[in-house]
């Protein structure tokens, strides 16, 4: 599969890439990434974007991802999504040359470029398990633009479960978009349910092993410290899978 990790600055993913390949070692990633293309052309970032970094970086993603076709395993760190939702964020700020015109013009490109992904693991901004800011010179660490664009990112993610009419997604040709946190374990044991021991999409519908049940009932611990507020996807989803698997589970004792 080819998959992306997205989400707003120091939300661990660079560490969630590379506990996935240590449990998925059949999977690459790129050697190079949009923080090469940053530092060889000296380009600002972050809060201090600009048209052409922001350019330049969504070229980069589109061409990363056209090498790799249905069926090989890759991992991104961070895709076209992302490149978007700091455009948007870039647009609303003061002395910003983003503007309208510009982000009309990109939305075609990433609504396309998600034609080359299966799904793309986002990492929001929650209570459970919260990952320090480190300082990094290709890195945002004010906690206020964090926030500001992790808002963004949760929209365009209600945008894609709800939204039938979407602006940024075709609708019958969009990745799945999938909410992963906690610690460490819990966001390893989270992609469990969504990609096999192979490295392929877990099948839908199928009847979970006692093993797996297991795992998924000590993940509902992860919930208990989550903000209400935020209305996780991701939490609905797996009660609702836990849900018709004990339904299941109790079914095939009558079979």
């Amino acid at each position: 599969m080819r998959i992306a990790i997205s989400g707003t600055a120091c939300q661990g993913k660079t560490t969630l890439i590379k506990d996935f390949l240590g449990q998925w070692p059949n999977y690459v990633t790129p050697k190079k990434t949009y923080r090469d293309i940053i530092k060889e052309n000296d380009l600002d970032h972050s809060s201090k974007t600009n048209k052409k970094t922001q350019w330049e970086i969504l070229n980069f993603m589109i061409e990363e991802q056209q090498k790799y076709r249905r069926g090989q395993n890759v991992i991104f760190d961070r895709c076209p999504l992302d490149n978007l939702v700091y455009s948007l964020w870039a647009a609303e700020q003061r002395d910003n040359d983003i503007d309208d015109e510009f982000i009309k013009k990109c939305i075609p490109l990433v609504r396309e470029s998600f034609r080359n992904l299966d799904i793309i693991f986002f990492t929001p901004i929650t209570k459970v398990a919260l990952v320090p800011l480190e300082e990094d010179d290709l890195r945002e660490t004010n906690p206020q633009t964090i926030e500001e664009i992790d808002n963004i990112f949760k929209a365009v993610h209600r945008d894609h479960e709800e939204n039938p009419k979407t602006t940024f997604f075709i609708v019958d040709d969009k990745p799945a978009i999938i909410e992963v946190f906690g610690s460490r374990t819990e966001r390893i044991e989270i992609l469990k349910l969504y990609i096999d021991p192979s490295g392929e999409a877990s099948a839908p519908g199928n009847i979970l092993d006692e093993e797996t049940l297991e795992e998924i009932k000590k993940l509902e611990e992860v919930w208990k410290d989550v903000d209400p507020e935020e209305d996780s996807v991701l939490k609905k989803k797996l009660q609702e899978k836990i849900a018709k698997d004990k339904q299941q589970n109790r079914l095939n004792n009558y079979r």
